[in-house]
């Protein structure tokens, strides 16, 4: 980065200068913890925005951020790392989670037929019972009335 910069933004026709700008720290490997002052508009992705730009310390190198630096630098990549190891941990949960949902749709439906089927199961059960029970008692009122009317010949019912 340059020592100091003035710019003047033909979008949005401000001055930049230290008094309105706000103060940022360096995480770069050389300038690891210096402060410097930088337009309050400024953006890294917009190349249109203001690239105002000023130390806030006069030295040149900060011995101490370009010491712990590279310690900052590995602790960083570190907790990167971990995030990226839970934030797939969560997508894996999530497909599981999305996957045992759809398991648990597809048996409570299952479930529900079964049951469907049972009570029309039991249904029928019951309906042939009472057609067996019918069934045995015209046999037993026939069988009786057969015996009791074994003693009326046939010829008796024929006519002259």
């Amino acid at each position: 980065m340059s020592e100091t910069s003035n710019y003047l933004s033909s979008s949005d026709g401000h001055f930049c200068d230290v008094e309105n700008c706000k103060i940022r720290t360096s995480l770069k490997l050389h300038t690891f913890g210096r402060r410097f002052y930088s337009c309050r508009y400024w953006s890294l992705d917009d190349d249109c925005a203001c690239k105002f730009f000023k130390w806030l310390d006069t030295s040149i190198c900060c011995t101490g951020g370009a010491a712990t630096a590279p310690i900052v630098i590995v602790k960083f990549n570190r907790l990167e790392h971990a995030v990226e190891v839970a934030n797939e941990e969560s997508k894996q949960a999530h497909a599981l989670a999305t996957a045992t949902l759809e398991k648990e749709r597809v048996t409570k439906r299952k479930y529900e037929r079964a049951k469907a089927a049972r009570t029309i199961s039991k249904e029928k059960a019951r309906k042939l019972t009472i057609a067996v029970v019918v069934l045995g008692v015209m046999f037993i009122v026939l069988l009786i009335l057969s015996t009791r009317l074994g003693e009326v010949k046939i010829r008796q019912m024929c006519l002259p």
